[in-house]
């Protein structure tokens, strides 16, 4: 048999959570099974491009433009010229561009990908893309609560949408025995969107703070809304105690200082910095939101908080801080969790079947 070629299509290459596993899903994809291209649509860091994999770095700047119509042309050209098999899209933008070139080019498998409950759309933008997506063929979900919701929200097939969990280096995540005291605690997450709420980590640090002065508070990402944050932290009086790590290339490395994880996001997907705090012996703080409730039970291998509550959130922190004993269990407990469902072994395993069960589907 001949390799599948797989066009996988995203707006661009961050050091994000569905970036990274992207690009972990490529690397680790077995090359005498498949051929894959990486399509990039907006400018992305080089560093970060997959090896031996063709990567299309195109700039399509408005997709609704003239030079956007031409560049869905020239995607059309590219999928028949080159005779791919399969189009799997991320995020909204990607997703209307190549989903619509695969469509009009007659890709036999059109995948696109849920990884969050899709905060952003707009009404025209859910017109678009509700059209888009009864143009593909299947849909893939990291979480239950994703696929619940697409599923409803976009009247989408059920047995069209499979879930597939996150792929992780397990081998390369052990696990690290944290002694008391409680002294670092940090949240991984670029500060690009509100909805991370980063903001929301910062009051709950400075509430804390006045009562555990020597605690540690650690970001680690960056992004355009980081000034902004840097003030709020110096105007609560916690920026002496609060850390700006900025893109750290080894998150997983730095996660060795940290006693408690926090993920506090208004809304998510499946968070991989949540499943890699639990893999590393860093007990979690998560709000109740999206997938977290999937990883987390509350008071076994976590702490679930409300969202958009910074009081709930310093209680969290405080009552770990106190009870450094029970910061160990959920620690321990969470990696028993995580260590028997995730790993990438288990993650390309369902990608092939799902891309071969796909393959084999006549056409309708």
């Amino acid at each position: 048999m001949q390799p599948v070629k797989i066009v996988f299509c995203i707006d661009k290459l961050i050091r994000g959570g569905t970036e990274l596993q992207l690009i972990g899903l490529i690397n680790q994809l077995d090359r005498k099974k498949y051929i894959p291209y990486l399509l990039t649509i907006r400018e992305s860091a080089p560093d970060l491009t997959p090896a031996n994999c063709v990567h299309l770095n195109w700039h399509v700047k408005k997709l609704f433009s003239f030079a956007g119509a031409i560049a869905l042309i020239k995607l059309v050209r590219f999928l028949r010229n080159e005779k791919i098999d399969i189009v799997q899209t991320f995020f909204q933008d990607s997703t209307i561009f190549g989903g619509t070139a695969a469509f009009l080019a007659n890709i036999k498998v059109r995948i696109a990908c849920f990884r969050d409950l899709g905060f952003w759309h707009s009404k025209k933008q859910a017109a678009v893309l509700k059209w888009v997506y009864y143009k593909m063929t299947g849909f893939i979900c990291n979480a239950e609560v994703v696929k619940n919701h697409f599923s409803s929200s976009f009247s989408l097939p059920p047995e069209k949408m499979v879930l597939l969990r996150n792929g992780i280096d397990v081998a390369g995540l052990p696990y690290v025995e944290h002694s008391a005291p409680i002294k670092h605690i940090g949240i991984v997450g670029n500060m690009t969107r509100h909805v991370k709420r980063t903001d929301l980590f910062i009051k709950a640090a400075a509430i804390v703070h006045k009562s555990y002065p020597s605690i540690c508070f650690h970001i680690i990402g960056d992004g355009h809304m980081r000034p902004e944050l840097e003030a709020m932290a110096k105007e609560l009086g916690v920026y002496s105690q609060l850390h700006f790590a900025g893109r750290v290339a080894d998150v997983t490395a730095y996660l060795e200082t940290l006693d408690i994880g926090v993920i506090c996001s208004d809304s998510e997907g499946l968070s991989n910095a949540l499943l890699e705090y639990m893999f590393r012996g860093v007990a979690s703080i998560a709000t109740s939101v999206g997938g977290n409730p999937e990883l987390v039970e509350d008071g076994l291998t976590g702490l679930l908080i409300p969202p958009d509550n910074e009081e709930a959130l310093a209680g969290a922190m405080v009552k770990l801080i106190e009870n450094p004993q029970l910061t160990r269990q959920l620690a321990v407990s969470a990696r028993q969790k995580v260590e028997s469902e995730y790993s990438w072994e288990k993650c390309i395993a369902a990608h092939n079947h799902f891309y071969q069960q796909q393959l084999t589907v006549l056409p309708t």
